[in-house]
């Protein structure tokens, strides 16, 4: 069962820890055992992906700029916090260097679903003309956004696209969903996925993989280990390993 670290954190957020969705915190978690990362992209106002959960910088930052309304270079020039620059999704690819990425799109402004998703898939294909080995699930809770990707991305690409749910979504609906618009995953709520184990296997079983968020405990872990889970998006990788080999007491 592979790890990936949420917005490529290597722990918790903290003051003088790394800041999310940066090229600092991507290699932090590959370095306290993550396999992977999920990260969160937005188009600027030019067309570039922009890593960044927030539609704003706000929490971030400190500047109440929005990504959708803003150019790349202003945002680059305009948007470091602790002397850390946002990131363009191109370069935490490059630097997870073949490890597997996930891609959460944000929901697109209106009217740019289509926009990003050719963004999306023009950014991937050019690195992977440069020889840059790319490993890639595009995911979203817009499940518009993701059917966008998957029109737009030729086979030859191997991208892979998949289905967010959220509390309240059953795991079961979200494979009915995933089979109906031909997605290759569904990544559920971990405590969703833990109310319906079973969904695990019935995905499965028609070739949908399940990657659940965000899975912090123990016990949790090596439950879906035990599952057969494809991969689970973790805010601590490092913890998460361990926690994996490591015996429940009792046993």
């Amino acid at each position: 069962m592979r790890l990936l670290a949420h917005r490529g954190m290597p722990g918790p957020a903290s003051v003088d820890g790394p800041v999310e969705n940066t090229l600092p915190a991507l290699r932090a978690c590959l370095a306290a055992g993550a396999d992977g990362a999920e990260v969160d992209v937005r188009l600027s106002s030019d067309g570039v992906l922009v890593v960044s959960h927030d539609p704003t910088l706000l929490r971030i930052t400190g500047s109440p700029m929005t990504v959708a309304d803003s150019r790349w270079e202003v945002l680059r020039d305009s948007c470091a916090y602790r002397g850390v620059a946002l990131a363009r999704a191109e370069e935490l690819l490059v630097a997870l260097d073949g490890r597997r990425a996930v891609l959460e799109v944000k929901r697109p402004p209106q009217g740019r679903v289509a926009e990003t998703a050719q963004v999306l898939v023009a950014t991937l294909a050019a690195l992977r003309r440069t020889g840059v080995a790319l490993d890639v699930t595009v995911s979203s809770f817009a499940r518009d956004a993701v059917e966008a990707v998957r029109d737009a991305a030729p086979a030859a690409l191997g991208l892979r696209t998949a289905l967010l749910g959220d509390v309240g979504d059953p795991p079961a609906a979200l494979v009915r969903a995933a089979l109906d618009s031909g997605f290759d995953e569904v990544h559920p709520q971990v405590g969703e996925l833990l109310r319906d184990p079973a969904t695990v296997a019935t995905a499965h079983a028609v070739g949908v993989a399940v990657v659940p968020w965000t899975v912090n405990r123990g016990r949790a872990l090596r439950r879906l280990a035990a599952l057969g889970t494809d991969a689970v998006i973790t805010d601590v990788p490092a913890g998460a390993r361990l926690a994996l080999h490591r015996v429940p007491a009792g046993t």
